[in-house]
């Protein structure tokens, strides 16, 4: 019986640790992304919150987008739009951040963006 048998429990191990390792990297990547989206956010919502504190207090636009830009940055992410919305007192931002997606060169796609509010967007003609 040895004969037809010989090695066929080496080829299911070879198998089943192929398996594995497949699905240690199917792992390995999805929570890489969940945590890039989560860094995202956690980017955009105080980029956010930044520009729309510095906008209270000066009447351009550009401090209160390189403040977000700097606490984008401070936070690992790039800062790929700013917009600022006046109405009187009332001013509403909308920041948009990049985040890179390290995988370790593995061909899949390089970011997570993310796209955040603060102030009183419908005082300031938003909705």
């Amino acid at each position: 019986m040895r004969g037809r048998e010989s090695g066929s429990s080496t080829l299911a191990v070879i198998v089943v640790s192929a398996a594995s390792i497949v699905v240690l990297l199917v792992g390995t990547v999805a929570l890489r992304s969940v945590l890039a989206a989560h860094e995202a956010r956690e980017a955009a919502d105080l980029a956010a919150l930044s520009a729309a504190t510095q906008a209270t207090r000066v009447l351009n636009d550009d401090e209160p987008c390189a403040a977000a830009r700097q606490v984008a940055t401070t936070n690992g992410a790039e800062l790929t739009g700013c917009e600022i919305v006046r109405a009187g007192a009332e001013v509403a931002v909308r920041v948009e951040v990049t985040v890179a997606l390290r995988l370790g060169g593995l061909g899949l796609p390089g970011t997570v963006s993310a796209v955040s509010y603060a102030g009183n967007p419908e005082g300031a003609g938003g909705g």
